[in-house]
């Protein structure tokens, strides 16, 4: 193997170290307006969805301390009705732990990091 060839590798290896680095540091940046905003600090949360048939759905959503029930179609949004907050708080005591939700120690390394950026 030449020096040359040698030489043009190792750029290349170089610039491929350096793009993933730089995309590494923008994820980071990126991201941590995302992790500071956490699911329990949001001020909107879809608690629940639910599809129907042609393109529809309903959704309770929480804003801030409030409830509502919005129906979405294909070319509309409509806000169904309220319900009282212990309704809900007492249907979302009932329900499982989500399967997909991370592990314990994935949750408390996010709450340290969220800790470091305030």
């Amino acid at each position: 193997m030449d020096v040359a060839l040698a030489t043009r590798m190792l750029s290349a290896l170089a610039v491929i170290v350096l793009v993933l680095f730089g995309l590494q540091a923008f994820a980071r940046v990126a991201l941590r307006t995302r992790l500071a905003a956490g699911s329990d600090r949001r001020l909107v949360h879809v608690v629940e969805t639910t599809f129907l048939p042609n393109a529809a759905s309903l959704h309770v959503v929480k804003i801030a301390d409030r409830y509502i029930v919005v129906a979405r179609s294909g070319t509309a949004i409509a806000l169904l009705c309220d319900i009282a907050p212990e309704k809900i708080d007492a249907w979302l005591a009932t329900q499982p732990a989500s399967p997909i939700s991370a592990p314990p120690a994935v949750t408390a390394f996010i709450k340290r990091l969220r800790s470091r950026g305030s």
